[in-house]
């Protein structure tokens, strides 16, 4: 077969969709986790922190604390085919005040990569415990390009009055940067300066009980200037205080703490990310919800939950229950002006929701925007203009943003900013009226696998909020049972979309043959499948602009479709694409998974079966009229050992779709039309 060119980038297209509703189950707050294992690694004794977020920010943490000589391990809660988990368990030993690694002579090499509270919490703790004796080492710091050049001269600046000892290789106060042993000074307070940044003051609270126990009086922080993301300081001061450390503001600004050290707890839980939340929110305000987003309580530290309050004023209906809140739109979305100050991180979501309000929305206190793992700003409006919306930007504080009756199809760069990625995926919601008056509106959201940073499965979860409210009735069963068929038959008579699951799989196989992927590599398969963009019209199926429906039907592209069904992470990998192909009016899905694992919650599951000898000569028949050589004995055999292995394999098991089998139907003695009048007489009946 010709080898095509890599013509599919790394983009995830999402369809255009109208409706959100759903259950959602939040991942753990990156804020807290990292504060926590830090916190964790200096204290005495070992400490277990329950629902720890595994990200790729709390991932650095961990490298980091692992690279200081700190025992720590990740437990990875389970998760099946239709749930996905980004929490679990952390253990980690403390180091009583002193990490075991810098008494070691050497040079130790750490890298940030572009997390900028890790980077912002680890120099100060490294920074105090190079003013012990103990310490024999020198430590270098670095990360990605884009953290050489986030505001860091604050806290480089705040650890040289300490007494530490910080060369530049490149650049004055900056990544990279390399500490070494220094001598402290005998000081009483440090003033910060809190304008651009509250992480410099998060790292010197955290080690304000250690500089406490090294300098001969107890010292003060002094917050200098307006504190933004001021939420984020309140947080770590809750989170200190659970590691046995009251700290007092005692003005206005000011921070002190009688504590010598941390009290380390033996057991730690991390509540949801409210961060995260705010995405799931704003998906009820637009799709009509309800959502209810569990994890979370009314009482959080975090200042992220303040947006509700905002969205509240906007149009929304939120109710408050045990540990989960539920939000919904109540009429039409109001575009007001929004003070973003003490929601840095949840307002992302503010500019693309405005597109949906009845009138402009103008956002005020944005300049931290600039000085996060992008320059959000520029980001927001670059992406908005694409868009086809009209923006206008005020400085580097504000922005107002107006409504519009429909929206280009756009390709929206990410800038390998997880909060870019995941604000614009609004955008694939239609707007009052639109569908007729772009049918085929896509969204294509580059480099979609930044949201491993802090949600590693938005996207899967996305789709299913969004999927959930759409009425879908599942087709599975066993080879030859005649599930395309009966699908394609329902799909008719309903007016429902139809999804051939397989076609997935068959475009997949497709792709690894032009790309020259490892057949047996079914983790790079995993990672290529995520970002499958596959178009079905009609009987049409279409990987970019090629028409590649008589390509999918080649034999060894089936064989090897199938080869890589059976791996469980590609599965997986597939949900989101499936999933998004539910819309309104309706989907009928085929497969051997779809009502187990990629729709459990449809309206209709239905488990499609026949004798082995009826599905055989169904087979032969089809093969004989097509003029493919064939005997009947082969395919009657060839089906048994399909069905034992579909039946018995750990992956997309058939005895779990039958065992969750809402209309199970023995075609053996049933014309087609006899089984499509079943299952719409019984889909009725529901509705």
């Amino acid at each position: 077969m010709m080898r095509k060119s890599n013509f599919l980038e790394s983009k995830l297209t999402l369809n255009l969709r109208q409706t959100a509703a759903g259950d959602l189950q939040l991942p753990a707050s990156k804020s807290i986790s990292i504060r926590a294992m830090l916190l964790a690694s200096m204290g005495k004794g070992s400490v277990t922190i329950k629902n720890t977020l595994i990200s790729e920010d709390t991932l650095v943490m961990r490298d980091i604390l692992i690279e200081l000589g700190i025992s720590i391990s990740f437990l990875a809660e389970s998760s099946n085919g239709s749930e996905f988990s980004s929490n679990g368990v952390c253990i980690i030993s403390g180091s009583d005040g002193f990490f075991p690694g810098l008494e070691q002579n050497r040079r130790i090499t750490l890298n940030v990569k572009n997390s900028g509270l890790s980077a912002r919490t680890i120099l100060p703790s490294l920074a105090f415990m190079l003013l012990d004796p103990r310490a024999n080492c020198s430590v270098f710091l670095d990360g990605v390009e884009r953290m050489r050049s986030r505001p860091m001269s604050e806290l480089f600046s705040v650890l040289e009055r300490l007494g530490s000892k910080i060369s530049f290789p490149k650049q004055k106060s900056s990544f990279p940067c390399e500490l070494s042993p220094g001598v402290r000074r005998n000081i009483t307070e440090i003033g910060i300066d809190c304008s651009k940044s509250s992480q410099v003051l998060t790292g010197l609270l955290q080690i304000l009980p250690f500089l406490n126990s090294i300098f001969s009086t107890k010292i003060k922080l002094l917050a200098l200037g307006t504190i933004v993301s001021r939420p984020y300081i309140d947080l770590t001061m809750h989170v200190l205080s659970k590691f046995g450390c009251s700290v007092a503001e005692t003005l206005p600004g000011q921070f002190f703490t009688s504590a010598l050290g941390v009290r380390s707890p033996k057991n730690f839980t991390v509540e949801g990310d409210a961060s995260s939340a705010s995405y799931f929110f704003a998906s009820a305000c637009i799709g009509g919800g309800p959502i209810r987003v569990h994890g979370i309580s009314r009482d959080s530290k975090q200042g992220d939950i303040k947006l509700l309050d905002v969205l509240k004023k906007i149009g929304a209906e939120v109710r408050w229950g045990n540990s989960y809140v539920e939000i919904f739109r109540k009429g039409l979305l109001h575009g007001i002006e929004i003070d973003c100050l003490e929601i840095p991180d949840a307002a992302m979501v503010l500019s693309t929701l405005a597109l949906f309000c009845d009138q402009p929305t103008k956002l005020i206190n944005i300049a931290s925007w600039k000085e996060k793992e992008t320059d959000r700003i520029t980001a927001v409006v670059q992406g908005l203009e694409r868009l086809g919306v009209s923006v206008y930007r005020e400085g580097d504080d504000s922005i107002t943003i107006n409504p519009v009756t429909c929206l280009k199809s756009a390709k929206i760069q990410t800038f390998n900013d997880h909060r870019i990625a995941m604000t614009f995926s609004m955008a694939a919601f239609a707007l009052k009226n639109e569908v007729g008056c772009v049918k085929n509106r896509v969204l294509q959201i580059e480099n979609p696998e930044c949201v491993e940073k802090t949600y590693p499965y938005f996207f899967e979860e996305f789709s299913r909020i969004c999927s959930e409210v759409v009425p879908v009735i599942t087709v599975d069963g066993p080879t030859a049972s005649g599930k395309g068929t009966i699908a394609n038959h329902v799909g008719k008579n309903l007016g429902f979309n139809v999804l051939d699951s397989g076609a997935f799989y068959r475009s997949l196989a497709l792709i690894i043959r032009w790309e020259n992927i490892d057949e047996g590599d079914h983790c790079a398969i995993a990672s290529r499948a995520r970002t499958l963009s596959l178009r079905i019209e009609g009987s049409r199926f279409f990987l970019g602009a090629d028409d590649v429906t008589m390509l999918m039907r080649d034999e060894k592209i089936g064989l090897l479709a199938s080869k890589i069904a059976k791996y469980d992470d590609v599965r997986r990998a597939l949900i989101m694409a499936q999933r998004d192909f539910a819309r309104l009016p309706g989907l009928v899905a085929d497969g051997r998974d779809m009502g187990s694992v990629v729709f459990p919650k449809g309206a209709l599951r239905v488990f499609l079966t026949a004798k082995p000898e009826i599905r055989a000569k169904r087979r032969f028949k089809q093969l004989i009229e097509k003029e493919i050589p064939c005997t009947l004995n082969d395919i009657f055999q060839d089906i048994t050992d399909r069905d034992n292995s579909d039946y018995n394999r750990s992956v997309a098991s058939l005895a779990l779709a039958e065992e969750g089998a809402t209309l199970s139907i023995d075609s053996s003695s049933k014309t087609i039309e006899e089984v499509v009048e079943i299952i719409v007489s019984e889909y009725k009946s529901l509705s």
